[in-house]
Formats: structure tokens, sequence, C-alpha cells
């Protein structure tokens, strides 16, 4: 039971790494919101899923200020194999620590463009 529960999770965080990665520049938003959404919930915290969602509305509103640039989504999306490898290798402090840095630089882009 606990090896097919991690195959789906596998499957599951795999999947939506994967949907953000091949996404076009105008879907980038929406996969990228389902791939944080997938990490809360595989992070086992109904309450961290919740408040991540309610969270994720406003901040898409603010993200949806800034263009979309390549370079920033590369790196985003080498944080995001970090984090999805993070939590497939059962590593939290590992996934804690990547989302921490992700986040920073997310913040900073946002305080960057609409300061």
């Amino acid at each position: 039971m606990r090896r097919r529960a991690h195959g789906r999770r596998r499957g599951t965080a795999a999947g939506a790494l994967d949907a953000t990665q091949g996404a076009r520049l105008e879907d980038y938003r929406r996969q990228d919101t389902l791939l944080h959404l997938t990490l809360a919930e595989l992070s086992g915290s109904r309450t961290l899923a919740a408040q991540y969602a309610g969270v994720r509305a406003t901040l898409n509103e603010l993200l949806d200020c800034i263009p979309l640039l390549v370079r920033n989504l590369e790196h985003s999306q080498q944080q995001h194999a970090a984090v999805v490898e993070a939590v497939l290798d059962r590593d939290p402090d590992a996934a804690r620590e990547m989302m921490r840095e992700h986040c920073g630089g997310t913040a900073a882009l946002l305080r960057g463009f609409l300061a």
C-alpha cells in the first residue's frame, strides 16, 4: 500500500512538473499554479493546501502585472525540479529549503517590477 501511494505521489508530482515544463507562455501561470497546489496537497497538510489555494489567487493577480521572461522561467523550472526531487526523495528539509528559496526569488521579482 505504501509503495502504491509513493508511486501515485511520484506520478502526480512528475506530471505537474512536466506540465509546467511543456507549457506555452500563455498557459504557464495556470500550470505553475497547479504544480504548487499539487505540492501543497502532497505535503499532507490540509491547512497548507487550503491556505495556499487562497493565497495563490492574490499572488496570480500580482504575477499578471509582470512579464513572463524566459530566463526567469528557466530558473523557476530548475527550482521546481529540485523541490519535486526532494519531495519524491522524501526529504522534507531539502524541499522546504528549496521552496523558501523559490518563494523568496518570486517575492524579489515582484518587488523589482512593482516597486
